[in-house]
């Protein structure tokens, strides 16, 4: 007998191909189990967030998408930028707990609930931001990046998450544990992790969205040089 909360196989394929690796779309895909509430919840929060993108970096040219309003404040280049090292940091992780739970036969429907420390966590990021926090060195982002890559690679960032919400679908997610991006002392399970990590990307894209709407921001013009990290 089939058990009902089983999920659809893994794609195999995926896993071995590299953690930004693209769901497939063929025939097949259009068969796959719709997603439970909670995850099509997020599904549509990566979503929005992508349609954020494309329009904060529609008609910017290389200058404008690199231009700092201030010494020591970043530019929408390196709001993205910063974006795509953190949220791609995780996923190989992602990836492996997704194979342990597909090993082990964790499945669940849920719900699934979010911890004291996570909660707090993302109610920190959640913007309008209430207080600032600096970057961790490793996802500093360059000072001056191609306009045909910063934007593009910010949209193929949530095509990878929505992927993982696919292959999760009927694990019980709150058993794969990961550790959240830039804080390695506190291990988030899966669905705390892409919570959090779609809180992330709204609270930067507000922050560039200030830039672009910056009466300063130039027609035309060399960017501005760089500077010491943002507090963000």
């Amino acid at each position: 007998m089939v058990d009902p909360g089983r999920p659809p196989e893994a794609s195999q394929e995926l896993f071995e191909l590299g953690p930004r690796r693209r769901q497939g779309t063929g025939a097949a895909d259009q068969k796959e189990t719709p997603l439970i509430p909670q995850l099509r919840e997020l599904e549509s929060e990566f979503r929005e967030i992508s349609r954020e993108a494309r329009a904060l970096g529609d008609g910017l040219s290389h200058e404008q998408l690199n231009w700092r309003p201030g010494s020591g404040q970043w530019s929408i280049a390196e709001c993205l930028g910063h974006l795509n090292m953190m949220g791609s940091e995780p996923l190989a992780s992602v990836d492996a707990g997704i194979r342990e739970a597909r090993s082990r036969q964790w499945y669940s429907q849920g719900p699934f609930r979010i911890g004291f420390f996570a909660e707090r966590l993302i109610r920190a990021t959640e913007p309008p931001v209430r207080w600032k926090q600096s970057a961790k060195h490793k996802f500093v982002p360059p000072s001056d990046q191609p306009i045909g890559l910063v934007v593009p690679g910010i949209l193929d960032l949530q095509e990878q998450l929505i992927a993982r919400l696919g292959l999760a679908n009927g694990l019980n997610v709150a058993r794969i544990r990961v550790t959240a991006p830039g804080r390695p002392l506190l291990r988030l399970n899966f669905y705390e992790l892409l919570v959090f990590l779609a809180a992330h990307e709204r609270r930067h894209l507000e922050q560039a969205w200030r830039v672009r709407r910056d009466r300063r921001l130039p027609k035309t013009g060399p960017a501005r040089p760089g500077g010491k990290p943002q507090r963000i």
